[in-house]
């Protein structure tokens, strides 16, 4: 059995996770574009907050976006995030930074209890 490989089965995943965006932004969003790209779909000229990782050789970027007009800090599970590797949209969403932590061991807000 031939192993997966990180990046493509976590764009497989961000494909997947990418459907019902809260964020009306988040639908004109596309993978495999460039992170400045993203920002511009985005409407700003940098994100609310980055976390940079490198992991396996990857530079993995989360970059969390507050709604338009919100000033206040924001609790990380009520941003809309992004993901970038290597400086490449793979997907948005928390089920995409979900999948990635777990994939790759960064840390990453807990999930609300329900």
């Amino acid at each position: 059995m031939k192993p997966i490989r990180l990046v493509p089965a976590l764009i497989f995943l961000a494909a997947l996770a990418a459907c019902g965006p809260k964020d009306k932004r988040l639908a004109q969003l596309s993978v495999g574009i460039s992170k400045d790209s993203a920002l511009k779909v985005m409407g700003v000229a940098a994100p609310t907050r980055i976390d940079p990782f490198l992991t396996d050789g990857k530079f993995i970027e989360l970059l969390y976006f507050a709604a338009p007009g919100v000033v206040d800090s924001v609790p990380d599970r009520e941003m809309a995030p992004l993901v970038a590797v290597n400086g490449l949209l793979i997907g948005w969403g928390w089920e995409t930074v979900d999948s990635v932590a777990g994939a790759t061991r960064i840390p990453v807000a807990p999930k609300p209890v329900q």
